[in-house]
């Protein structure tokens, strides 16, 4: 055989295997049958002593759960509510500022809200920026104009931020660190920069208002082609009274107004908006 199984319990008497699924009795002689019946009584039978020392130790390990149980009950029943309460209640803001992060962004499409930030926070952010190889020698100039309106501190002090500019129509990436998943697509980038800056970047991640918003800039805004566009930015925009959303800037003007400085042909109308 393939497998070898370890004995559990030894069995030496032979066990009389059954030659057919039923046993009938004889019809014809009922009498003889039933003297031919022998009755077991199992009383008299021997005792197996491994089959005694088996039952004898789950016995035992069925008394140490019961024991484990009322333990487990005493436990949950010190506990008071308030101190259950108060723990749950507490906020732990956990650090989610990383030293340096790396954004890749593509060449054709610029995060120009890296502007907006800069200019409301207060940190001090050290800003380094690479070209790669894919980008067109066309493209270049304009990547230089954009970095070089960029307010980078001076000193080394705050966290560093390193730009990566691909020539890819992929979406952009934020990486934290070299063994974390990226942070995919400008609106997600922005949800995060809420969490870091919540002062600068108002957003409410229950409101479900400003995440539909949201999701009309990224699916259908930044991915509509140059001619339906035109229609997506006046449906954001169908109740505008000095911002997107709310009386009051929210993450929803920022991510409207990267898609809208991203837009080559953006009319005049739209592009005096911010």
């Amino acid at each position: 055989m393939m497998y070898r199984m370890k004995k559990i319990i030894t069995y030496d008497e032979e066990i009389p295997l059954p030659k057919c699924m039923y046993m009938i009795k004889p019809i014809n002689d009922p009498i003889d049958s039933l003297n031919q019946d022998e009755e077991i009584n199992i009383s008299q039978q021997a005792p197996n002593k491994e089959m005694a020392e088996l039952v004898t130790r789950q016995d035992q390990l069925l008394l140490k759960l019961d024991l484990l149980y009322e333990k487990i009950k005493a436990i949950s029943s010190s506990c008071k509510a308030s101190s259950c309460q108060q723990i749950k209640s507490k906020q732990l803001k956990p650090d989610i500022t990383p030293d340096e992060v790396v954004l890749t962004a593509n060449a054709e499409n610029l995060p120009w809200y890296i502007h907006i930030i800069l200019k409301k926070i207060s940190v001090s952010v050290k800003i380094y920026w690479h070209i790669h190889s894919s980008v067109p020698t066309q493209k270049v100039p304009k990547i230089k104009s954009f970095v070089q309106t960029l307010q980078s501190a001076s000193n080394n002090s705050g966290p560093v931020v390193r730009l990566i500019f691909v020539n890819d129509s992929a979406d952009p990436e934020l990486k934290l660190s070299s063994l974390s998943l990226p942070i995919v697509g400008n609106v997600n980038i922005l949800r995060y920069l809420s969490l870091v800056f919540p002062n600068e970047i108002p957003y409410d991640n229950e409101d479900f208002t400003a995440d539909a918003l949201l999701d009309i800039c990224h699916s259908q805004l930044e991915r509509a082609s140059e001619k339906n566009k035109e229609t997506v930015v006046k449906k954001l925009f169908a109740e505008y009274d000095g911002w997107v959303y709310s009386k009051q800037f929210t993450i929803v003007d920022l991510a409207a107004f990267n898609v809208i400085k991203q837009w080559r042909n953006c009319p005049k109308d739209f592009n005096g908006t911010y």
